[in-house]
């Protein structure tokens, strides 16, 4: 069930996104979860996995994104929004202000670049979600000047 939410997620999201008209890719892509390269990501604790574009160079890009059970980030923000669609697991998101939400399996959440928050994952299971952005990813860790 799993492996075919993800794929309905991210059929949806290249459609969505223009990726496909973009691109035209001549024959259809398919990724068994077991066949999905996992990285170290640029915290401890997480995971990333490229699905399409490249994230570190900007333009239109695509990854997976796993959070270990527990695992929280320092108040930070990103450069471009980032539009999350949540898989397994339950995302925390708390703003600069204090307001928290918790958000869990098939929810949405964009964090609008430049905007400061804390993110992490509940503890008991790990967090994994699809992440689509135009521009460039990066974490700016406003906790050191």
């Amino acid at each position: 069930m799993k492996s075919s939410a993800l794929a309905v997620l991210t059929i949806c999201t290249l459609v969505g996104s223009g990726a496909l008209a973009k691109d035209k890719p001549k024959q259809d892509v398919i990724w068994p979860a077991d066949a999905i390269k996992w990285e170290a990501g640029p915290l401890p604790g997480t995971k990333l996995a490229t699905l399409w574009g490249d994230p570190k160079k900007g333009g239109n890009f695509g990854m997976l994104v796993k959070f270990d059970a527990g695992v929280m980030h320092p108040l930070h923000h990103h450069t471009h929004n980032l539009k999350l669609t949540i898989i397994t697991g339950t995302l925390i998101h708390k703003t600069e202000s204090g307001a928290e939400s918790k958000v869990g399996p098939g929810s949405y959440l964009m964090q609008a670049g430049g905007n400061k928050h804390i993110s992490g994952c509940m503890a008991g299971a790990e967090c994994q979600f699809l992440v689509v952005s135009d521009g460039k990813f990066d974490f700016i860790d406003a906790t050191k000047k």
